[in-house]
């Protein structure tokens, strides 16, 4: 069974206004996971210092998008897109923040939940991966390999060196 027809691992399911604040505290667990890289430091208050209103917009902007993704009914992280401006002013859909809890790792669900973003669109995606992470970056390298991109070839912008960049279809 090629990956393109395999059954879904995952349930992606959009988050409803009213889900922003489950968002903003599953987003400390993201922020927690990547605190070894990032060099994130917890708030007075226990908290990683991610202003909620911008986790809010993922749910609650008409452009941006945060989904659940779920196995068997049970959270299992989350995936946020959002729009991106190029430097030569194009506009492209960002595969922006993917997280999915240490559980339900190592499974494929990673590669599946981008399998039902990404395949059968028209539009050009966006994928940065910081270049110090190392674990995403193997990620997605085996994603292009595996997944049936109508084109994915590397982007630059200057003004994003700490990223590795990648433009899907576009």
């Amino acid at each position: 069974m090629n990956v393109e027809s395999a059954p879904h691992l995952a349930t992606l399911q959009r988050l409803q206004s009213g889900e922003e604040h489950a968002l903003f505290s599953v987003f400390q667990l993201y922020v927690y996971d990547s605190s070894v890289r990032d060099g994130e430091e917890l708030e007075e208050d226990g908290r990683f210092g991610i202003c909620p209103d911008n986790i809010s917009a993922y749910v609650l902007d008409a452009d941006k998008a945060a989904y659940w993704i779920k196995v068997n009914g049970a959270l299992a992280g989350f995936v946020v897109t959002e729009p991106v401006e190029l430097a030569d002013g194009t506009i492209v859909e960002e595969f922006a923040d993917l997280f999915i809890v240490k559980k339900h790792r190592r499974r494929g669900l990673a590669l599946d939940v981008a399998r039902q973003l990404l395949i059968g669109q028209d539009k050009p995606w966006l994928v940065a991966v910081y270049r110090d992470d190392f674990e995403a970056a193997e990620f997605w390298k085996s994603a292009f390999a595996r997944l049936p991109f109508r084109a994915v070839r590397s982007h630059a912008d200057p003004s994003l060196p700490q990223f590795l960049l990648y433009l899907i279809n576009g």
